[in-house]
């Protein structure tokens, strides 16, 4: 058993660096990983403002704040790969 389990485990390709180029279903997912951030920000934001205890108040404005960095990480990565591949093709 763990035999097996090696050897699917070493033929595996791993890939180094992400695609250049983004696939439909790749752009779906991104789409919706930034999506489910933004709602699950705006929901923490939601409920913090309506919350009167303070403890649960930070709890929510810190998830928000965690959603709201994967959100710009997310941008960010796109943004930066947007960049390096618009440089490719003017130099072509």
């Amino acid at each position: 058993m763990q035999q097996t389990f090696h050897s699917a485990v070493q033929n595996t390709n791993e890939m180094m660096q992400p695609p250049a180029t983004i696939t439909v279903k790749d752009s779906l997912y991104l789409t919706d990983m930034l999506s489910w951030n933004l709602l699950a920000m705006k929901k923490a934001h939601f409920f913090a403002t309506n919350t009167k205890d303070q403890t649960i108040k930070s709890y929510l404005d810190k998830c928000g704040q965690m959603h709201q960095k994967h959100y710009e990480q997310i941008i960010s990565h796109l943004n930066a790969q947007q960049s390096l591949s618009s440089g490719t093709y003017q130099q072509q």
